[in-house]
């Protein structure tokens, strides 16, 4: 049993969450859209491809156009030699498992790169660096030893650096582990924040338990 990057990043914005997305279809947002966006000018190709991509993968244009006018492509990247896309790492030994959006080289060495999108006034989200700190220990099962990586943000065009230690790397396997008991059927405890406000799972995560157990189970 493996827990994935986007899993323990869910769960960092709330267990609840990551719990429901495991149980239920995935849903096209903004972030798949640029994501298209973002790989096909790298690769060289337009908006069109995107659009082709996104469209066959989720068949919801409305959001694709929402993304696209907000996308910006900075001129910034150019530091960033691309190496690699949609990277599939997986290492049984932590038991983790993700897709890194890009593989880059800067200054004669690889590092991972994970797309957000807008960024705070400083650093980068937290859930972007657990991102970018889960990625660098799946390169380094693979015998890429990185201790940073790189954050872009697709709708300001701001690429930031986040440095990777010990401490975030401890809290990843704290992730993993809640994570995979979640997958065991464990239920959290409902957590309030902000993010309630805007979240798909308000009105069920709001009901009682035998109510969100019929939608899922």
């Amino acid at each position: 049993m493996f827990a994935n990057v986007g899993e323990i990043s869910s769960f960092v914005i709330c267990p609840r969450l990551c719990y429901f997305r495991m149980r239920d279809r995935i849903k096209p947002n903004e972030l798949h859209a640029v994501r298209e966006l973002y790989l096909s000018r790298r690769k060289g190709f337009d908006e069109g491809w995107a659009f082709e991509r996104f469209t066959q993968m989720f068949g919801n244009s409305e959001v694709f156009g929402k993304a696209k006018e907000k996308f910006v492509f900075d001129s910034s990247l150019q530091l960033l030699k691309p190496i690699d896309w949609e990277v599939r790492l997986a290492c049984e030994r932590i038991k983790l498992k993700g897709i890194l959006d890009e593989l880059v080289e800067f200054r004669d060495r690889k590092y991972p790169l994970v797309l957000s999108l807008r960024s705070p006034t400083e650093g980068v989200w937290f859930k972007d660096r657990i991102r970018v700190t889960a990625f660098c220990m799946l390169l380094k099962s693979r015998g890429l030893e990185c201790d940073r990586g790189f954050v872009y943000h697709c709708f300001d065009g701001n690429v930031r650096s986040v440095e990777v230690g010990r401490r975030e790397k401890y809290y990843v396997l704290k992730l993993v582990e809640r994570v995979l008991m979640l997958k065991k059927g464990f239920f959290p405890e409902k957590r309030e924040s902000k993010a309630c406000e805007k979240c798909e799972y308000r009105e069920v995560c709001d009901s009682k338990p035998s109510t969100f157990a019929s939608k899922f189970l």
